[in-house]
This record gives C-alpha cells, sequence and structure tokens, in this order.
C-alpha cells in the first residue's frame, strides 16, 4: 500500500505539472491516505523507528503541497514534519542509525522538499503552473499570481512581462470582463503597491 500511494504521490505531482482539474484534491487524497495508513501503522507496529519514519515522509510530502500551493498553513506543515523527522531519528539513534529503506525514503523527501524550498516562490510557481501547462495560453489566473510573486521577489521588470502574458491570455480566454482589473495590477506593479495577493473573480 505504501509503494501504491507513492506513486500515486508521483502521478499527482506529474498532475499538478500539466495543470490537470483537481490535482490539488487529488493529491491532499494521496497525502491524507498515507497519513492516515502511517498512524495505523505506527499504532499497530512493534518497529516503532520505521513506522515513525513513514509518517514522517508523508509529512514532507504534506509540506511539498503546501509549499507549491502556495497555502496559508505551510509553516505549520514545515514545523510538524521536522518534529516527526526528529522523533525518528531520536527512535533511530537507539539502533545506531540502522538505514533500512524508511530512514532511506525519510532522508530522500527530506532532500527533494528542501531543493523545493530553496527555490524562489515565482520560480517554483512557473515551473510547476505554466511551464507545462496544458492550459498556458488561456490561464490568466496563473499569469496574474506570477507576475505578483515576481514583484515580491523583487523582479518587476519580469512582473511586468508577465502582467503582459496574463493578459494577452484573459483575450484569449475571452474574458475582456476582467481586464480592468489586470491593469490595475499592471499598475500596481510599476507603483511598487501590491501587497497582498486577492485570487480573481471567477
Amino acid at each position: 500500500m505504501q509503494i501504491i500511494l507513492s506513486l500515486a504521490f508521483a502521478l499527482g505531482l506529474f498532475f499538478k505539472l500539466l495543470h490537470l482539474p483537481y490535482h490539488t484534491v487529488y493529491l491532499l487524497t494521496v497525502v491524507c491516505a498515507g497519513l492516515v495508513i502511517s498512524l495505523f501503522k505506527l499504532v499497530r507496529s512493534e518497529e516503532k523507528s520505521a513506522a515513525v519514519a513513514i509518517l514522517a515522509s508523508w509529512t514532507w510530502c504534506l509540506y511539498v503541497v503546501a509549499l507549491l500551493k502556495l497555502f496559508s498553513f505551510r509553516n505549520s506543515t514545515l514545523l510538524f514534519a521536522f518534529a516527526c523527522s526528529a522523533l525518528a531519528i531520536l527512535l533511530y539513534r537507539r539502533l545506531r542509525f540502522r538505514l533500512d529503506r524508511p530512514l532511506q525514503v525519510l532522508s530522500g523527501v527530506f532532500v527533494l522538499s528542501m531543493l523545493i524550498s530553496s527555490r524562489p516562490a515565482s520560480e517554483r510557481y512557473y515551473f510547476t503552473n505554466l511551464t507545462f501547462s496544458l492550459e498556458r495560453d488561456t490561464d490568466f489566473r496563473s499569469w496574474d499570481k506570477y507576475s505578483f510573486l515576481l514583484m515580491r521577489d523583487g523582479d518587476m521588470q519580469g512582473a511586468l512581462a508577465a502582467g503582459r502574458a496574463a493578459i494577452n491570455a484573459l483575450h484569449q480566454a475571452g474574458r475582456n470582463d476582467l481586464l480592468p482589473l489586470l491593469e490595475g495590477h499592471a499598475k500596481a506593479i510599476e507603483n511598487g503597491d501590491w501587497p497582498v495577493y486577492s485570487p480573481l473573480p471567477f
């Protein structure tokens, strides 16, 4: 079951790169299933160190999803993942750090999470929402949010270019009713006065 869920999680990340509908629901469902099964194994298993390592691996998967989706609770998931990982390390210390499969998986997921979090938010967002998106030419919402993240990262020229791409995508999608909002965002970028991002109305 753990192998199936791990493959399902990897597939969910692929769905996110393609920006397919409901990929977030799919990813959260897989992660929640992994956490529940890990907790069940923790209660039933006699090898607590391996069970905690598996649970910690899924907490890092939850952090990756929260990080890529820019959820407001992503810092809480980070603290939770660190706490579970610290507990796993303490338990493995008693075993003199036996390098079994759960600990190897935990180490790999931790390294992957740190590599992802080390990149700027705008770079992560572009790669996971626009690079391979099937809706790239009409996804004005993603371009608009990308322009905000670029501005927040200090790339004003890139933010203005992403704003123009958002307007072009808006025309392609036939949603000219939202043009005043995007033009207002462009002016906010020029003035450096766009403190908080609010999603465009559907």
